[in-house]
C-alpha cells in the first residue's frame, strides 16, 4: 500500500506540481491543504504517513499543522521561501527544502523521512 503524503501549500499551482512529483514517486496524495484549518482536517481524515508543509499559508503560518504533525508521530518536511532560521519554533528540527524543490530531493527527503531510504 503506497504512504499518504499530505501536501500543505497555499499556492495552488506549486501544490499541484509538488503532489504529481510526489505522485509519480509511487506515494498516495493527501490534499493540497491550503489553509491550516483544511490541513488539521485532513490529519485527522483520513491521516497521512508524512507531509510536505509549508511554512506560510497566506496570512497564517502551518505551525499548528507542525505541531499536530508531532504529536501524531508523523514526519514532515518543511518546504519554504523563507530561512531556516525565520521559522516558527514548530518548523525547527524538521528537514527543510528551499523553494522551489527539486523533485529528487524532496522524494529522497520524504522516503528517508519515513524510513523507505
Amino acid at each position: 500500500m503506497a504512504k499518504r503524503v499530505l501536501i500543505v501549500e497555499d499556492d495552488a499551482l506549486l501544490a499541484l506540481d509538488i503532489a504529481d512529483q510526489i505522485a509519480h514517486a509511487g506515494f498516495e496524495i493527501v490534499g493540497p491543504a491550503t489553509s491550516v484549518a483544511k490541513a488539521l482536517r485532513l490529519v485527522a481524515e483520513p491521516g497521512c504517513d508524512a507531509a510536505v508543509l509549508d511554512v506560510n499559508l497566506g496570512s497564517e503560518t502551518g505551525a499548528p499543522v507542525a505541531t499536530e504533525l508531532k504529536a501524531r508521530g508523523k514526519p514532515f518536511i518543511v518546504l519554504s521561501g523563507y530561512s531556516p532560521d525565520q521559522h516558527p519554533d514548530a518548523f525547527q528540527d524538521a528537514p527543510f527544502i528551499a523553494k522551489p524543490a527539486r523533485p529528487d530531493l524532496l522524494v529522497s527527503l520524504l522516503r528517508k523521512s519515513l524510513g523507505d531510504a
